[in-house]
């Protein structure tokens, strides 16, 4: 619970600072219509579509990291059965 947590708040710090950068004050106003209500709606939207987006690809993105370190586990545990002389040191206790 506390992951989600986590990840839903850098997931909006996240869109709040593609928010900003978004913002057409960096092109002098050029951009904006003349309706402000549809911007308003078109920064809404794009701000909960961001929010989304960022919060899906941390839990990938750490699914992935998961994945990856059950690979290297069945992988190292692979070549420890493998290894010539494992089976000495799996009996005898020893590390390698």
């Amino acid at each position: 619970m506390a992951q989600r947590l986590i990840d839903l708040t850098i997931a909006i710090l996240a869109s709040i600072v593609s928010f900003l950068l978004s913002w057409p004050y960096f092109r002098n106003f050029e951009y904006w219509a003349e309706s402000h209500a549809m911007w308003l709606v078109y920064f809404v939207v794009g701000f909960l579509l961001a929010v989304y987006v960022f919060y899906v690809l941390l839990r990938i993105t750490r699914t992935l990291f998961e994945h990856d370190a059950l690979d290297r586990a069945d992988t190292a545990a692979a070549a420890a059965v493998n290894e010539p002389g494992a089976d000495a040191k799996r009996d005898t206790g020893a590390r390698p």
